[in-house]
């Protein structure tokens, strides 16, 4: 009895650092997103997902030029907001923060919406695109205050 419980108690322990650390690695603990180019993407929403881990926006850029009101927070970011032109025309995946208040934009978000985020590119593979702030069609917008992936000066 006694070397079953051991036996139990091992799996159970190798089980939980088994998932800890690919929760860990997941979640962009060793992701270095740049936040010296914040990337504007101004666009339609062509495809949603809201399981876990993340929600995921699919978003058609449609627009070269950085909108007139003001983007993102700007004390998360190393650089001034860019449109990047190779985005233009193209559709984007972005991974949104794995929170409440972005899971919650699932009865809301449709195929179709007009969609301002700003995102942060990882600088390792796969280089995904991730962000904590997107303006709605209506002009309300949804901004996580903390951070779960750090930001970095440039990639280097």
């Amino acid at each position: 009895m006694l070397i079953r419980t051991k036996r139990v108690i091992l799996t159970a322990a190798s089980a939980i650092l088994a998932l800890s650390g690919a929760a860990l690695a997941h979640h962009g603990v060793r992701g270095r997103y740049d936040a010296s180019n914040p990337i504007v993407l101004v666009g339609e929403v062509t495809a949603t997902t809201f399981s876990p881990p993340h929600p995921i926006i699919m978003v058609r850029v449609v627009s070269g030029d950085l909108p007139a009101y003001e983007l993102g927070r700007k004390d998360e970011y190393f650089g001034p907001p860019v449109v990047r032109k190779e985005d233009v025309g193209a559709e984007r995946v972005v991974e949104l923060s794995p929170v409440r208040m972005f899971y919650d934009l699932e009865g809301r978000l449709k195929v179709g919406d007009r969609v301002t985020i700003v995102a942060l590119r990882n600088c390792l593979p796969t280089h995904q695109l991730r962000s904590t702030w997107l303006r709605l069609s209506t002009g309300e917008v949804i901004s996580y205050e903390g951070d779960w992936a750090p930001g970095v000066n440039g990639c280097s």
